[in-house]
């Protein structure tokens, strides 16, 4: 096969890697317009360039996996216009939704070559397909300008994703982690965006095609004679999908939502019990957010945090239920005390019930426990609730409404991640918490609305009563406030380093807390700590590893966050990261460098990477021990001994350019392994150096 063709054909081996078939999933869930409404596929596939152009994902592979996602996921979208066309309820209002119209008239005037437009124009992509079904396009005209409207697509999306990551690369070394952390923060803003958009835009029409499906299936011959024979199940399910009626379609959605949110709260609760491995990742990314914190993110994150607490949320209820009872809306008011009161008992028994403790790392000092987080489940359940209440007393629009509920939760959670107050898992239990009760607050609200003769439910307030009441409103408005801009939490003291008295360097083989390998961000094993450094001064170490010719690693840049994440998901060793992707006794390393391999390796992922980490032992002369690693973070096939052989080479490596600056072997140790399948026996040249920097730091020839 000529060399080009074997770079375009899709290659056996990424059959194998699990990130082009997520992405290639991605770009068929987003194509077929129901599950579009809440999968940012495009956004997905943007990514999936950026990875490209880091060198984790090969170009045409995952173009043709893209380009093949897209074909499938508008083929459902075709099937199941073709199958709900005549049968849809409602189809001329469907017909003059914004979206579809769009869909329909981009549609007319371009006839197939809607096909490969709409695939760009966001929401629409996914309704062009339908749009066509509804007019009748024939199947096999529509499936060649289905595949010939996914190459584009896929080339260029990937494109842009590449294109992206090469801009990144280009400024990445210049920014702050500040700025880093804010890019962060932007990019999960504008995934929150698109999702709540596609909801907001394609909700209705989605519930509609569907169920415009389900009666196309309910009538096939042989299934319609089998309900026949059980018309009182028939006519229970009709009623669950009565939409004039609130015990019909609207409290079967709230049901479903709320069953579908205890059970993914039941599975993470069970995730959190069954083992150390959640546990494990909550710490790492404790750890790693703890290295990117810094004045003015704090700051603002406990400006943020403030809304989530106790001292802001009661007044604001209280408030909020005061002026709903003057306004005669009891019923908004019930549900607004149904959702606070039940999240607040509810968080308040969970933290007692798992014990889980606070990170030592936290900015604030709390006692409560940490499982689940009191602040991310008030996110959802009051500020929910208000924006509901917003919402349905005709204050905000349905669209701004949903958008500020995701924005607040995004915003209090992700301060309680930022600060270290709570661990991952009891934020994401937390909104879950929330959203169940907030669901329930709902319901709630709108029976009771549904018994009400009118909609506007009681009379108001009149008289002194009702300026005695937006006195009262007013006032417990503004201790809210007052309680925010002057949030001042007392804060956690720093930990004191407890250092460790070594005997001998040599001790360090069975010493406790001193693993013999580093792991991932989710806890697999990577390389075995090869080097042992001992120094005084703090820096020696990193002025050696300079003086050797190795370079430090580049500030933290919206690449390495971006490798961190896709190798998080892989479950991989990360190619390219060179901060903070590896940990040690739970700690991500100190420092880092970087040299380029020998021989003909010159692609980024043969670099040679060392990386370090200080210990809390220390000799009886000052001397601080660092435990190191080094070796080539490409991964090699298994069984090939490449690893071991990238090992041992950059171990040499470092070894020879530090006894070249005046450092000392003292000895070759096996430290103690963490498995107890380990061989008893070590060759060698697998062994841990153990170095000692010249106390003076003084290199040979320098005066």
């Amino acid at each position: 096969m000529p060399h080009t063709l074997d770079q375009i054909v899709p290659s056996l081996q990424a059959l194998g890697v699990l990130g082009y078939w997520l992405i290639g999933l991605a770009s068929a869930l987003e194509a077929f317009f129901l599950s579009g409404v809440i999968v940012p596929g495009t956004l997905i596939v943007d990514a999936g360039g950026i990875l490209v152009q880091r060198g984790l994902l090969d170009f045409f592979d995952l173009a043709w996996f893209v380009a093949i996602g897209s074909v499938l996921g508008s083929e459902m979208g075709y099937w199941t216009g073709r199958l709900a066309m005549h049968r849809l309820p409602g189809r001329r209002q469907i017909e003059e939704s914004n979206a579809f119209a769009r869909a329909r008239a981009l549609f007319a005037r371009r006839g197939g070559a809607a096909l490969v437009i709409g695939r760009f124009l966001g929401p629409v992509a996914g309704l062009v397909p339908l749009a066509a079904a509804m007019a009748g396009m024939d199947r096999r005209r529509f499936l060649i300008w289905n595949v010939l409207g996914s190459i584009p697509y896929a080339l260029a999306h990937v494109g842009i994703g590449y294109l992206l990551g090469d801009a990144m690369e280009r400024i990445g070394g210049s920014l702050t982690r500040v700025a880093v952390l804010g890019g962060v923060v932007a990019l999960l803003l504008v995934l929150l965006w698109a999702v709540l958009y596609s909801v907001l835009r394609l909700l209705p029409l989605a519930l509609a095609v569907l169920s415009a499906a389900v009666r196309a299936i309910a009538d096939i011959p042989w299934l319609s004679r089998r309900l026949e024979g059980h018309p009182q199940v028939v006519r229970w399910v009709e009623a669950r999908f009565d939409r004039s009626s609130f015990d019909g379609l609207p409290l079967t959605l709230l049901g479903v939502f709320f069953c579908y949110v205890g059970a993914v709260w039941l599975d993470s609760a069970a995730d959190f019990l069954a083992g150390d491995a959640i546990v494990r990742i909550d710490m790492r990314l404790a750890e790693l957010l703890h290295h990117f914190q810094s004045p003015m993110p704090v700051r603002i994150a406990s400006w943020i945090t403030a809304f989530g607490g106790w001292q802001v949320v009661t007044p604001l209820v209280t408030a909020s239920v005061l002026g709903l009872l003057l306004a005669g809306r009891r019923a908004l008011a019930a549900g607004m005390v149904v959702s606070f009161a039940g999240n607040a008992a509810s968080v308040a028994l969970l933290k007692r019930a798992f014990g889980r403790p606070r990170s030592p790392l936290g900015y604030f000092a709390e006692t409560s426990g940490s499982f689940p987080s009191g602040h991310a489940a008030a996110s959802v359940a009051v500020y929910g609730m208000l924006i509901y209440v917003l919402w349905r007393t005709k204050r905000l629009r349905a669209d701004t409404a949903l958008l500020a509920a995701g924005l607040v939760a995004f915003a209090i959670g992700l301060s309680r991640i930022y600060l270290v107050e709570h661990y991952l898992s009891d934020v994401v239990n937390g909104w879950l918490v929330g959203a169940m009760w907030v669901t329930l607050g709902v319901a709630v609200a709108e029976w009771l609305q549904s018994r009400k003769p009118t909609p506007t439910g009681s009379p108001p307030a009149t008289g002194a009563f009702r300026y005695a009441g937006v006195a009262a409103v007013v006032a417990l408005a503004c201790l809210a406030a007052a309680n925010v801009w002057r949030y001042d939490h007392p804060r956690n003291m720093p930990m004191p380093s407890s250092d460790v008295l070594l005997a001998e360097s040599q001790d360090l083989a069975v010493a406790d807390a001193f693993p013999s390998t580093t792991e991932s961000l989710l806890g697999s094993s990577l390389g075995p700590i090869s080097l042992i450094v001992l120094e005084r001064d703090g820096d020696a170490l990193s002025r050696a590893m300079r003086a050797a010719g190795w370079v430090p690693s580049r500030p933290p840049s919206p690449g390495l966050i971006v490798d961190a994440l896709y190798s998080a998901v892989e479950g991989n060793e990360d190619p390219t990261v060179e901060t903070v992707a590896h940990f040690w006794n739970g700690h991500p390393n100190d420092l880092a460098f970087v040299s380029r391999a020998d021989g003909t390796r010159e692609d980024r992922g043969r670099r040679l990477h060392a990386r370090f980490w200080r210990s809390a032992y220390v000799t009886p002369d000052g001397m601080r021990v660092y435990a190191g690693t080094a070796g080539v973070d490409e991964i090699d096939d298994p069984g090939t001994g490449g690893a071991e052989r990238d090992n041992r080479a950059a171990r040499d490596a470092v070894v020879q350019g530090l006894r070249a600056q005046g450092a000392t072997i003292l000895a070759r140790i096996v430290l103690q392994q963490n498995s107890a399948t380990a061989p008893q026996v070590t060759p060698p040249q697998l062994q841990t150096v153990i170095l000692s920097l010249p106390q003076n730091d003084r290199r040979p020839g320098k005066p």
